[in-house]
Formats: structure tokens, sequence, C-alpha cells
């Protein structure tokens, strides 16, 4: 079962509500309306339950045209080797491709400085079962990716959703309970809603340590971390 934790929200008094914690509007009859504006924000966390792997190809040679053809070769190779391990081809999406020439010194017997070319071509594999995360790092070694350059772990879309709303409801209730406390001291109470209004937020990856432990067994073995979801919203209340 998925592990999920509700971190306790905080509150603060908006921009409104800094001169006195009180702001004055005016309706349609011409009265006056007094509002409070609080900000509220909450986090959730939970364990992982995607994963994105990426690894790169590398290929060095005297032309840039050598360079493309081996990297041609080392990425089909790469590919192979992770549809035989079950990956689909639409877990799998090409990062970056490039090739660059560097100026070397030349050897003494050289005249002028000789160009060698770099290439690189990245591939980001995306892993519905976080716990394969080690077996497709050394399915891709084994299949001849010189480096892994990244591992992100992070959340599906639906458990994203669920979680941004847990945040949101928190938030919520943290902004009204400071409202409360705010409109009390000024011998006051909440009657309305005057505008809710959400921004900022968002999905916080773990990312884990490229430079993946290997075991006597020669199996990678990985620990990822919490992936945390936040929200924060602002909402302004009448009071009278």
């Amino acid at each position: 079962m998925q592990r999920r934790e509700l971190l306790v929200g905080t509150a603060a008094v908006g921009a409104t509500a800094l001169s006195g914690c009180l702001g004055t509007q005016a309706t349609g009859s011409g009265s006056n309306t007094n509002t409070i504006t609080v900000t509220g924000s909450a986090e959730t966390k939970a364990d992982p339950d995607r994963a994105v792997v990426e690894v790169s190809v590398e290929a060095t040679g005297s032309s840039a045209t050598t360079v493309r053809d081996d990297l041609a070769a080392q990425s089909d190779q790469l590919t192979q080797a992770l549809r035989a391990a079950g990956i689909d081809d639409d877990q799998v999406t090409t990062g970056r491709f490039a090739i660059r020439e560097r100026r070397e010194r030349p050897r003494e017997d050289e005249q002028p400085p000789r160009a060698v070319y770099y290439g690189t071509h990245s591939f980001s594999i995306d892993i519905d079962s976080v716990d394969e995360t080690g077996s497709v790092v050394d399915t891709a070694i084994d299949g001849g990716a010189d480096s892994v350059d990244r591992i992100e772990y992070t959340l599906a879309e639906s458990t994203r959703e669920d979680l941004r709303q847990q945040a949101l409801e928190q938030a919520v209730s943290d902004a009204r309970s400071e409202a409360e406390v705010l409109a009390a001291q000024v011998d006051s109470r909440i009657v309305d809603v005057q505008q809710v209004s959400t921004g900022g937020g968002g999905v916080s990856p773990y990312f884990g340590d490229a430079a993946v432990t290997m075991e006597s067994a020669g199996a990678t073995e990985l620990q990822p971390g919490d992936v945390t979801v936040s929200a924060d919203v602002e909402v302004t209340y009448e009071i009278n």
C-alpha cells in the first residue's frame, strides 16, 4: 500500500490584511464591506509510483559522419536490449542528440591541430513500477549505455491529482482558521467568502543518485525518497 502523509499546513495574512488586518471594498449599493485576505499552504508526501531513468550512449571519431553512425549502432543495440527486457517502445523517448567538434592539440608529427568529434544520444525510460528501476538501469548498462544521467522518482497523473486535492483542502482549512482568529481580534466574524484563488505549489520529485551502487552480484540497488505535492491558496473573506 502506498504511504501518504499530510503535512501541517501554514497560513499567513495577505497583503490586504497588513494594514490593520482589514480591507474595505465598495459594493454596488455604495456601502462598504470589510474583508480579510489570508493565504494558506499545505503539502502531502507519498512514496513514488513512477520513475524516469535517463541514459546516454556516447561516441568519438574523426568525422561527424563516423560519430553519427556509431551513435546509431549503439542506440539500436540499447533499444533492442530494452525491448528484450519487456520495455515497450512507447516507454522510451529520445532526449538530447548532439555531435560537436573539438580541436585538440596536435601530436609532434601532426599539423595543424586535428579535429575530434564527440557525440551523445540520450534516452528517457518511463517506468510504471518503481521496484523495477534498478533492473532497468542494469538492462540499459548491459545494453550499451555509457552513462546514467538522471533518475527521477515521481507520481502518476492520477496520484498527483489526488494528492493535490488533499493539499488544497488542507490549505483552505488553514486559511479559514487563520481568518477566524484575525476576525475575532477585531470583534468580528466571517460571514462570506469574497474570492478564492490558487497558484504556485506543484510536484517536487525525488532525484536519485545517478552514481548507482553496484552489489557484488552486479545488481543495482536504489532507495527512492518521498515525492512532495504542495498547494497554495489565497482567500478573501467578508467579515462584520
